[in-house]
C-alpha cells in the first residue's frame, strides 16, 4: 500500500506586496516539519511540489534539513498543476462586485482596511473571501480568462491520478501544495460537494500534513491537518 503525504506550505506573506513567499513564521514552520521528519526517520521515495514560490520554498526548506542530517531526500519535482486556485486573480476581479452586491462583505472589507491588528484583519478578509469563493465554486461569478472551480478541480484531480498510477507498489510520496489542493484530494477520497470541498479549504493550517493510502484504484484519507511537528500553538496559521 502506498503513502501520499500532501502537505501545505508554510504561511505566506499576506500583509506585503508579494504574497507568493514565506514570510519568517512560514520558514520555521517548515523547519519544524524537516526536523521532525529527520527525527522520526521519515523517508521518500519520491518528492513533488508545486510551482508557486511559497510552494517549491516550503518542499526546499525541508530538503535542506535533511541535508543538514546528512540524510537523504529525493529531487523536489514541480508539477504545475498543483498550485493554487486562482485566488490573486478573483479577488481582483470580483471583490469589487461583491461590496457593491452585499452590504455586509462592504462592511467587512471596510473594516479590514481600517483595523492594524494583523488577526483582526485577516478575520475581516476570510468572512468575505469565503462569500466571494463560494460564487466562484457555484458559478455565479465568472470570467473567461478566470479558470473555474471545475476545471480547478479537475486538473489537480488529474496531477494527482497521473502521481499515484506512475507509483511502485508500496512507495512513499510526498507533495507540498496549498490548501486548495489539498482540500480536492480530500474531496476525491471523501467525495465531497464543491461547497463542502471549499469549506475543507479554510481547515487546512499552514505547514500540516494530509495523508493518504492508495493500492488498486482505491484513495483513502489516513490523516488530516497533522501537526505533531508544530508543538507550540503560536506556530499555528491559516493563511
Amino acid at each position: 500500500m502506498g503513502v501520499l503525504v500532501l502537505v501545505r506550505h508554510g504561511q505566506a506573506s499576506f500583509h506585503e506586496e508579494d504574497y507568493d513567499k514565506l514570510s519568517p513564521l512560514g520558514e520555521e514552520q517548515c523547519r519544524h516539519l524537516g526536523k521532525f521528519w529527520v527525527h522520526h526517520g521519515i523517508v521518500f521515495d519520491r518528492v513533488y511540489s508545486g510551482p508557486l514560490a511559497r510552494q517549491r520554498r516550503s518542499a526546499e526548506i525541508v530538503a535542506e534539513c535533511y541535508a543538514k542530517a546528512g540524510e537523504s531526500f529525493p529531487e523536489i519535482q514541480i508539477e504545475e498543476a498543483i498550485a493554487e486556485m486562482p485566488v490573486e486573480k478573483l479577488a481582483k476581479r470580483f471583490m469589487p462586485q461583491l461590496c457593491a452586491e452585499d452590504e455586509h462583505v462592504l462592511l467587512l472589507m471596510q473594516k479590514f482596511m481600517e483595523v492594524e491588528d494583523k488577526r483582526e484583519k485577516e478575520k475581516n478578509f476570510q468572512k468575505a473571501f469565503e462569500k466571494l469563493m463560494l460564487h466562484w465554486a457555484n458559478e455565479q461569478y465568472r470570467d473567461d480568462e478566470i479558470e473555474t472551480f471545475v476545471h480547478f478541480r479537475d486538473r489537480v484531480t488529474k496531477a494527482y491520478r497521473s502521481i499515484l498510477d506512475s507509483a511502485k507498489k508500496g512507495e512513499r510520496i510526498a507533495a507540498f501544495t496549498s490548501g486548495g489542493p489539498t482540500a480536492v484530494a480530500l474531496g476525491m477520497a471523501l467525495n465531497t460537494t464543491p461547497e463542502a470541498t471549499l469549506e475543507l479549504v479554510w481547515q487546512v493550517r499552514n505547514a500540516s500534513t494530509t495523508e493518504f493510502l492508495f493500492t488498486n484504484g482505491r484513495f483513502t484519507l489516513n490523516g488530516f491537518n497533522g501537526m505533531s511537528h508544530l508543538n507550540d500553538p503560536m506556530l499555528w496559521t491559516y493563511r
